[in-house]
């Protein structure tokens, strides 16, 4: 996210740190990256500096499984996986007072990229092959992707409220007004995609362990080379698609990058909807309820008028 909460306690965070880990944070800096996840730098007594994340209101029991996924494919010897650190008991995941999900990753001396589709090159076909090796990896215990689109009840239930003025913020008004006017868009892109989910779901035997995000802006260059994948919160098995939608093949070198393999254009297009509609409903979360005017709201916004106007 690109503001702190309001109010957050540096201190709380810091006793996590120090229970979940035994990281002594000398400085605890927020870094205004990434949207949903809070980030924060830390530096310990050594000097050493980690990279921490706060999920508010996180299911922390889904979260760690997923970051388990993510530690043990880096332990199977996947090079490329940015891992989180374990805590003692094998877990990833530590809860904080007040009930948010903290994990750990050290910090990268490298070079990040935006958010967005990995240009033809080098670094490209080193992300194929590593969704590759990490779709062939077996024996990896992770959530497994139902096709809900989150919040999905919240946005029928703001959408049954449109009568009665949503006031709980500086976005709430045009957000309810945008809900209104596009409500048939909504609607048309929901039945895409519930038409699709039969025929996927039908695919479970096949399903692999997928990152889930493996766009650009979740690809670093480290300084030594190579590539490494971060921000693993939606590592879950599914359809190669997960991942491949973002990333699929676009030429013979690409194709024998990742592997013989050729997506599915039905499964592709569900991932396609979803993230739209995930977006879509995330955003109204967002807004319909007590925010302040942040970059945080200000993106939400900007991104929800997007999508509802784009041609999906």
């Amino acid at each position: 996210m690109f503001a702190e909460p309001p109010g957050f306690d540096r201190a709380v965070l810091a006793d996590a740190l120090r229970a979940g880990w035994g990281i002594e944070a000398v400085t605890l800096d927020y870094a205004p990256v990434g949207f949903g996840t809070h980030h924060y730098r830390a530096r310990d007594v050594t000097g050493t500096e980690w990279f921490v994340n706060v999920d508010l209101g996180a299911d922390a029991d889904a979260l760690d499984r997923a970051l388990r996924a993510a530690a043990a494919l880096g332990e199977s010897g996947l090079e490329f996986v940015a891992a989180p650190l374990r805590r003692a008991d094998g877990s990833c995941v530590t809860v904080t007072a007040e009930g948010d999900a903290v994990s750990v990753v050290g910090v990268i001396d490298g070079t990040p990229h935006e958010f967005g589709e990995l240009p033809s090159g080098p670094v490209r076909l080193a992300v194929l092959g590593a969704l590759g090796r990490i779709h062939a990896a077996r024996g990896i215990d992770a959530p497994v992707d139902t096709l809900a689109v989150p919040h999905r009840a919240e946005l029928a239930e703001a959408r049954g409220a449109l009568d009665r003025p949503w006031d709980d913020g500086p976005y709430s008004g045009r957000t309810s007004e945008i809900v209104s006017l596009k409500g048939l868009v909504i609607d048309e892109l929901f039945a895409r995609y519930d038409a699709l989910v039969p025929a996927v779901h039908a695919t479970r035997d096949a399903w692999v362990v997928t990152h889930g995000e493996p766009h650009a802006g979740n690809v670093m260059i480290p300084a030594g080379g190579g590539v490494r994948l971060i921000d693993w919160d939606t590592a879950a098995i599914g359809p190669r698609e997960r991942d491949l939608w973002m990333l699929a093949p676009r030429d013979v070198a690409e194709q024998a990058a990742y592997g013989s393999y050729r997506p599915d254009e039905d499964t592709m297009a569900l991932y396609r909807l979803r993230w739209a509609l995930s977006e879509i409903c995330v955003f109204v979360h967002e807004l319909r309820g007590p925010h302040r005017d942040d970059e945080n709201t200000r993106v939400a916004w900007r991104e929800l008028s997007g999508y509802l106007t784009a041609d999906l």
